[in-house]
C-alpha cells in the first residue's frame, strides 16, 4: 500500500486536506471505490467541482453520477482521446468556477499529470509483465489471460507488481488468486487452466488469500474492498491527491 507507514487517521486527514484545498478534483471512476465516493462528497461539502473520468464501456454508480459536485463526466476509449476531452472539460470548469486569487496549475499540466499517473497505474511494458510472470512462476493459459487482463485494464499493472513483489504470490497461488478473485473466473475453469482439480484449486485459493491477508472464506464484498484498497487505491489515490496542489510547487 502507498505510504504504508501512515495510520488510517493520517491517511484520512491528508486525503481530506488535499481534496478540500483543490480548485477542481479529477476522479477516476473506472473501478468502484469507497475512497473516491468519499472524496467526491468532501468536494461537494466544500463547493469544489469534480470531473469524473471513466472508460467508455464502464458502468458508474448512479449515486456517484448524481452527486451535485460532479459537473463533468469524461468518457474515453484511449488516452489520446482522453487528453483532448479532459482538457476541454477543465476549460469549461474553469470558465464557470468562481475566480480565486493565488497560484494555480495550468490545464495542460493537470492533464499531463493525470494521463501519466493513470497510464503508470494501469499499464506496464510488455517486457515487465513478462518478467513479473516469470518471477511469479506462471505460464501457459493462465499467464496469457493475466497478460490480457493487464493490457485491457481489468488488472492494474501496478496491482500485478504488488501481487508478485509485495505479497510474493508464486505459481498456482498467483494464478488462482488473479483468475478467481480478481477476474472472477469460475472455480472449475480456474482449475482447468492451472491443470488441477477443483478441490486442490480451492485449497490453493485459501492459501493465496491468507498470504495477502484475507480470510480463507472471505466474502465477495471483503475481497472487492481489498482489491480497491490494496491493488487499485494506492496508484489512483496518489494521482488524485497530487494533481491540484495550490502551494509553492504550483506556478
Amino acid at each position: 500500500m502507498a505510504a504504508a507507514h501512515l495510520d488510517a487517521r493520517a491517511v484520512y486527514d491528508i486525503d481530506r486536506a488535499h481534496v478540500t484545498s483543490a480548485r477542481v478534483v479529477v476522479a477516476y471512476a473506472g473501478i468502484p471505490s469507497f475512497g473516491v465516493g468519499i472524496e467526491v462528497e468532501l468536494a461537494r461539502e466544500h463547493g469544489i467541482p469534480v470531473v469524473l473520468v471513466v472508460e467508455r464501456d464502464r458502468t458508474v454508480s448512479r449515486l456517484l453520477l448524481g452527486n451535485p459536485a460532479v459537473v463533468e463526466v469524461v468518457r474515453f476509449a484511449d488516452l489520446d482521446g482522453l487528453r483532448k476531452t479532459l482538457t476541454a472539460a477543465l476549460e469549461r470548469v474553469r470558465d464557470v468556477a468562481p475566480g480565486e486569487s493565488g497560484p494555480s496549475v495550468s490545464d495542460d499540466v493537470v492533464v499531463q499529470r493525470f494521463l501519466a499517473s493513470l497510464e503508470q497505474a494501469r499499464h506496464l511494458p510488455d517486457g515487465e509483465v513478462a518478467a513479473l510472470l516469470r518471477i511469479g512462476e506462471l505460464d501457459g493459459e493462465a499467464a496469457s489471460l493475466i497478460r490480457d487482463a493487464v493490457a485491457t485494464g481489468r488488472l492494474f499493472g501496478a496491482g500485478l507488481r504488488d501481487l508478485v513483489g509485495r505479497h510474493a504470490l508464486r505459481g498456482a497461488d498467483l494464478g488462482v488468486f488473479v483468475l478467481r478473485d480478481v477476474l472472477e473466473r469460475p472455480l472449475t475453469e480456474t482449475a482447468r487452466m492451472l491443470g488441477s482439480d477443483p478441490r486442490a484449486t480451492k485449497r490453493r485459493l485459501e492459501a493465496a488469500r491468507a498470504r495477502v491477508g484475507l480470510g480463507a472464506d472471505a466474502k465477495a464484498s471483503d475481497i472487492a474492498q481489498w482489491l480497491v484498497t490494496e491493488l487499485i487505491a494506492p496508484p489512483t489515490r496518489a494521482l488524485q491527491l497530487h494533481l491540484f496542489e495550490t502551494g509553492e510547487r504550483s506556478g
